[in-house]
């Protein structure tokens, strides 16, 4: 190999490598992911859109943008302060709003175009703090807890109502952390004292009731009682009258019987008299009747 064909390849090898140098100073190729989308700018001004694969770029003629096309989250933090948000009884209400949003992939031309991607994302973040005070703004302090839900989906609702002709939606929105100022905190505190001192007062009250009624109770069974033993005392009273009653009738029975056994005698005595008189001596003998006399004979 002579001098000049050495001098040749030198000089292709140098072209090479300054081609390689230019490639990768000036990078003429972009990658667009399928989660993204490309916006092509043209001496600064949109151009086109690129989807997902190897694209060529123009150096020093034309730059690309990406912007993603999957939901993304915004963290919100609205503190307890003169900013937030205000309830129908006039209490500051604070929380933490979590918001996932996407652009629209067949609107990404118009948001390049119209807004860019940082105004979006503002306009997003203003609206849903709007949102969110005009529904806590329709609830008292205590409809709250109760309400989360409805007010999530009263919120995002209201959001992308908002947020109209934006090339971006509001895919969900999550609302956490409720908070409130330290003097309602005082309130409630003040408030479940008084409802427990209530409490106690009612229970106390149900207590005398109930002493009181047990008190009727026992009054009523002792006069119940008083009742049934007069009531036995009176038949107590009436058998022992009765018995007195039967022991009399009975020795009258008796008596009557003896009178009667008495007058029995003295009929037999008088049916068996033969008519003569004994008469009474008390010294001499007494006569004996002949017939009977003979009779013996």
């Amino acid at each position: 190999m002579n001098k000049e064909e050495n001098y040749t390849w030198l000089k292709w090898l140098i072209g090479l490598f300054v081609a390689v140098v230019v490639l990768v100073a000036f990078r003429p190729f972009t990658t667009v992911k399928s989660t993204e989308r490309g916006v092509v700018y043209k001496f600064g001004a949109v151009n086109s859109k690129l989807g997902e694969g190897l694209h060529f770029v123009i150096p020093f003629v034309e730059s690309v943008k990406k912007i993603p096309i999957t939901p993304q989250e915004m963290d919100l933090e609205l503190p307890v302060a003169e900013n937030g948000a205000i309830t129908k009884d006039n209490q500051t209400i604070g929380a933490n709003i979590s918001i996932f949003y996407r652009f629209n992939d067949a609107e990404i031309l118009d948001l390049a175009k119209n807004y860019g991607v940082d105004i979006v994302k503002q306009k997003v973040q203003k609206d849903t703090l709007e949102a969110f005070k005009q529904a806590i703004g329709q609830n008292t302090i205590f409809d709250v807890a109760q309400n989360q839900e409805k007010i999530r989906s009263q919120v995002k609702k209201m959001t992308n109502e908002k947020i109209g002709e934006y090339p971006v939606v509001i895919d969900d929105i999550k609302i956490s952390n409720y908070d409130w100022s330290e003097e309602f905190d005082n309130q409630i505190a003040s408030t479940m004292k008084i409802a427990q001192e209530a409490k106690q007062q009612e229970q106390q009250l149900k207590k005398v009731e109930i002493e009181a009624q047990q008190a009727v109770k026992k009054a009523e069974a002792n006069k119940e009682a008083e009742r049934l033993n007069a009531e036995a005392m009176e038949l107590k009273g009436k058998g022992v009258r009765a018995y007195n009653d039967a022991i009399t009738s009975n020795q009258r029975n008796m008596e009557l019987e003896i009178q009667l056994k008495k007058l029995e005698i003295e009929k037999i005595k008088a049916e068996k008299w033969n008519g003569q008189y004994v008469p009474i001596n008390n010294y001499g003998p007494i006569p004996v009747s002949r017939n009977r006399a003979n009779q013996g004979e």
